[in-house]
């Protein structure tokens, strides 16, 4: 078997440092009550200008009318300290799979991801029903 030549290894790891921007950060977590049984997979990945694309993805997650009649859909919220939260958006539910998703970005290097149930869909400010939160720092 053939070695790699000194310079060609070298150009590979450097050329594997310089794509690691590109690299996912992934987080695996349960929901908080009353969506006992739901769990969430957060994907956060960069782009070369910095940029962070975070994915939220919630499964086994009851029909927010379930939990509370009034309840209009869940609500992603990227809170940063020192700057007003922001709403990112709502999951895009399906009643028949049990399932949200929601893609955004964000050019925050550190930031907390919440979920809220929300009664309105015109909200600016998270609501107290919060079912997950995480801090993610991707740098």
């Amino acid at each position: 078997m053939k070695r790699l030549a000194p310079g060609l290894a070298a150009s590979l790891c450097a050329a594997l440092l310089l794509t690691a921007p590109g690299c996912v950060s992934r987080y695996k977590l349960d929901a908080e009550a009353p969506t006992y049984a739901a769990q969430a997979k957060l994907a956060v990945k960069v782009n070369k200008t910095g940029v962070r694309t975070l994915r939220v993805e919630m499964i086994h997650l009851a029909p927010p009318t379930k939990i509370d009649p009034a309840n209009k859909g869940y609500a992603v919220w990227i809170v940063v300290p020192g700057l007003p939260t922001v709403l990112a958006g709502f999951l895009d539910y399906s009643t028949r799979r049990r399932r949200g998703v929601l893609v955004a970005t964000t050019p925050h290097a550190k930031f907390e991801v919440q979920v809220t149930i929300e009664q309105n869909r015109s909200v600016t400010a998270p609501g107290p029903k919060v079912i997950l939160r995480k801090i993610v720092a991707r740098s």
